[in-house]
């Protein structure tokens, strides 16, 4: 199928910074929901961490430290993805 070449409606006039504003919107929302989501697993996860060192379950402590990893990964990239929209939006 051949790429059209005319512009959006909304990408031009005085639509086109409304449009643009709820990309931003839209972006904020999700990479807020994505980090709340990923802290409130971080914490619980920290917590059962914890427990599983107290009373000495090292396979248990061992998965969960990994599981950590993988928050942490998650957060990493949250915060990544916030960067890049601050700065193509800013």
């Amino acid at each position: 199928m051949a790429q059209s070449t005319r512009t959006k409606f909304f990408d031009v006039g005085i639509f086109a910074e409304v449009t643009q504003n709820v990309d931003t919107f839209g972006a904020n929302i999700y990479l807020t929901q994505m980090l709340s989501a990923s802290l409130e697993r971080h914490i619980l996860l920290q917590e059962e961490y914890d427990d599983a060192v107290s009373i000495g379950n090292e396979r248990l402590a061992s998965r969960k430290e990994v599981e950590l990893e993988v928050i942490e990964s998650e957060l990493q990239m949250a915060t990544t993805m916030f960067d890049f929209w601050s700065e193509s939006y800013s």
